[in-house]
């Protein structure tokens, strides 16, 4: 009853007209499958649709990993995911990246956000699958806006900690649409961002902080990451010792 109650709760959010663009995710995966060899590669399958990858390395560890690309990319993609995740596994954690759905180039957030069902879907399917009640979700830009929108309409057991990298990213004269209140949750929560980073992210930044201090919770942790950008271009060792510092302090 539960899976048709959601079933139809989604269907009733997504038209025929917005849906991931199918062709560019097969050319990604296609371009990016041929030269992973330190990881395996699954196919899940959410309640919208099928066959999305999720690259993974299982160390049998306590703890598991689950990270969310950017706009536009795919689970290796060379700034910021994949550094995190061959740094993570080499740590010893358990790592999963998870193929989020993409648009034909030149979309924006509020493109974006029309498929954030399919997003969602995806997101609940990977932490079922990684079936853990130990999991931390690290999700940069695009992939960070996509977890708010998750968070807000998907409520799971299991999650024990979430890491924003340039969260709020959206397009000129755009706004963030997915408001949930990061303060609700009883959870750790790391906010990283660049000190040249996108104007909408120091905003999304400042009014967490704002929402934090006003409740007087201490489970936020802001980090400014000096002389980066949004890609974090030159400065990933510092990102990744960061989150690897917060991680060993749960």
């Amino acid at each position: 009853l539960n899976i048709i109650i959601m079933t139809f709760l989604y269907i009733s959010d997504v038209s025929a007209n917005d849906m991931p663009d199918y062709m560019r995710e097969k050319n990604i995966n296609d371009q990016i499958t041929s030269y992973i060899f330190d990881a395996e590669i699954s196919e899940l399958d959410s309640l919208l649709e099928k066959k999305f990858n999720i690259v993974f390395t299982d160390n049998s560890s306590d703890t598991s990993i689950l990270l969310l690309h950017g706009r536009g990319l795919h689970p290796t993609e060379p700034n910021v995911i994949n550094p995190l995740r061959i740094e993570l596994s080499e740590s010893n954690y358990n790592v999963f990246s998870l193929q989020l759905p993409v648009l034909e180039k030149g979309q924006t957030y509020y493109d974006y956000h029309k498929i954030f069902p399919y997003s969602d879907a995806r997101i609940e399917t990977a932490v079922k699958h990684i079936n853990s009640s130990n999991i931390i979700i690290i999700a940069h830009s695009c992939g960070a806006n996509m977890l708010l929108s998750f968070l807000e309409n998907i409520t799971l057991e299991g999650i024990t900690g979430i890491v924003l990298i340039s969260a709020g990213a959206v397009d000129k004269n755009q706004v963030i649409l997915d408001k949930v209140d990061l303060s609700l949750y009883n959870i750790p929560i790391l906010n990283i961002y660049g000190e040249l980073d996108h104007n909408s992210v120091k905003l999304f930044t400042g009014n967490l902080k704002q929402v934090f201090t006003s409740t007087g919770k201490s489970s936020l942790q802001i980090i400014e990451v000096k002389n980066a950008d949004h890609n974090y271009s030159g400065s990933t060792p510092f990102l990744i010792q960061s989150v690897k510092k917060w991680l060993k302090s749960l």
